[in-house]
């Protein structure tokens, strides 16, 4: 159904505003990131810290995109950190540019809803210049063609020519319907590059301050030769949908007998081939700015500051940060110089959320240069993080073996500087004496070279570790009519326990609630008694 201009800007404007809930292909939108992720880079983040950060949902939160090309865009930059405070600072004034522009904003919008179909995901496959498959025999599809039209006219002298004709075309027709699919498969990207040269050309009509789109002249001009060739394909599609069979059956013929699916996709191979460099240039652009829409959007609906990166302070400053995936996030301070941090409380207290908290504001710093917090002071860092591990059992393996080769990975990572490690109750799988020897271990390896955030309920950690170490702590109210937390990071060790009393206000039986308080206080004694031995 048509609609006006005015019609879909509006349609558009409230979509920036308050992205409605729709399903997102995650596989799809992955396709850019899993195509260039083993190209050099600064950091990727895996597929553990992504899942630990709840990646998908804070992709979710974020997209407020147009295009296809913009959600893959956004998808691999939110999984690839920068330690590029110039490249940062251009994405943020781009950002702002589109969060107070609202009429550029919208022009860019209608300009990238050019590829708002699910086929634009495909595109990928031309970034690389050699992702089409190849049909060796369709370089000499031309001379066949030539030979079918020679034998054709000469059969008016010498009919005897036409039973070669006709051998010709039964061939011609057994290599169209043999390849049909391959060739079908091959040109399924290129169906939508004539939608991403008009949404490259139209977002550079605009004359937009945005960095990527300075230079984006040059290859919209490599690309134009190639929408061209790729147009016919198109025009076939059309056909087929929109108009009556007859006209497309009689369009088969014709390039069965002349081959035309075989020479055009020969010639659009050969032209992806060597523009392939102009294709992913226009695409990086066109992703660029549809992210810096979506970046503006998220900063119109949440509260956020810009980070600020120290090449000399090792530490990390945070004011009012919190976790936008949490509604009602309590808000919490931290700054912390030379030491790591060792997070204790029990259960449901915050501290899980918080570590999260600190992880998402390092990576949305590097990333989209946008923090949900008053302020953010840190030097760049890798995140890198250990909270949701779970056994591996089709590999036969535990719980704590898993986790096992989880911090090991970190150990070697320590050979360069600059990591982010975030560890959520190390070694929980094994026993209360070899599980406080072993993170003791682990943690001050690791704090030697990059920024630790650990939690623990192992108090006895908090004087291993010092003064490497500071010690925070998360604590809730418990009375005999209710028990709450607030949530808020405090300085220093946690020094009561709850969890026993919680049993009683869950609902317990008393005898087990005080048969349990009568043990942990003989534990606590003999603990007293024996200093070198640790709490359980």
């Amino acid at each position: 159904m048509w609609t006006s201009t005015s019609e879909r800007l509006a349609a558009l404007d409230a979509e920036w505003r308050q992205p409605p809930a729709r399903f997102r292909n995650f596989p799809l939108i992955a396709r850019y990131h899993a195509a260039v992720q083993a190209e050099p880079a600064y950091h990727r983040l895996d597929q553990q810290t992504w899942t630990d950060l709840n990646g998908d949902e804070l992709f979710t939160l974020l997209d407020g995109t147009v295009s296809r090309v913009g959600q893959q865009c956004l998808y691999h930059r939110l999984r690839s950190p920068l330690a590029d405070a110039t490249a940062l600072r251009e994405f943020d004034k781009a950002a702002t540019f589109f969060a107070t522009q609202t009429p550029e904003r919208g022009r860019a919008q209608l300009a990238l809803s050019r590829l708002a179909s699910t086929e634009a995901y495909y595109l990928t496959d031309l970034l690389a210049g050699d992702a089409l498959p190849e049909l060796s025999w369709t370089a000499t599809a031309p001379a066949l063609v030539l030979l079918l039209l020679a034998t054709a006219v000469g059969g008016f002298w010498e009919p005897a020519l036409w039973l070669l004709t006709a051998g010709q075309l039964l061939v011609h027709t057994l290599l169209h319907f043999w390849n049909r699919t391959r060739v079908v498969a091959g040109v399924r990207p290129m169906l939508q590059l004539g939608s991403l040269y008009r949404a490259g050309r139209d977002l550079g009509r605009l004359s937009l301050p945005l960095e990527p789109l300075a230079g984006l002249a040059a290859p919209l001009g490599r690309l134009s030769s190639i929408v061209s060739k790729a147009a016919f394909l198109q025009f076939e599609g059309q056909l087929q949908s929109d108009l009556a069979a007859l006209p497309w059956l009689i369009l088969q013929y014709v390039k069965i007998v002349l081959l035309l699916d075989f020479i055009v996709y020969h010639r659009c191979r050969r032209d992806v081939m060597q523009h392939a460099e102009a294709i992913r240039a226009v695409y990086e652009a066109v992703g660029y700015a549809d992210c810096a829409v979506a970046v503006a959007g998220f900063r119109a609906r949440y509260a956020h500051c810009a980070p600020v990166f120290s090449t000399e302070e090792t530490g990390l400053h945070l004011t009012a940060a919190y976790n936008p995936l949490v509604p009602g996030c309590v808000p919490n301070d931290l700054a912390v110089t030379e030491a790591s941090i060792l997070l204790t409380g029990s259960n449901m207290s915050g501290k899980t959320t918080f570590m999260r908290t600190i992880g998402l504001n390092t990576l949305l710093a590097q990333t989209i240069a946008t923090c949900p917090a008053a302020a953010y002071a840190a030097p760049f860092r890798r995140v890198v993080s250990s909270i949701n591990l779970a056994d591996n059992l089709p590999e036969g393996k535990s719980y704590y073996f898993a986790e096992a080769e989880a911090v090991l990975g970190f150990i070697q990572q320590t050979e360069a500087e600059g990591y982010l490690f975030i560890l959520d109750e190390l070694f929980k799988g094994t026993n209360t004496v070899e599980r406080i020897a072993a993170t003791q271990a682990v943690l001050a390896h690791l704090q030697s070279r990059s920024l630790v955030v650990a939690s623990t309920h192992d108090g006895e950690l908090g004087a291993l570790l010092a003064p490497a170490f500071t010690e925070y702590h998360f604590s809730e109210t418990v009375t005999e009519a209710d028990w709450y937390f607030d949530y808020e990071l405090k300085p220093g060790p946690l020094t009561t326990r709850n969890a026993i009393r919680l049993l009683a206000r869950a609902g317990y039986p008393a005898s087990i609630v005080q048969q349990a308080l009568a043990l942990s206080r003989t534990l606590d004694a003999a603990g007293a008694a024996a200093p070198g031995t640790a709490a359980g």
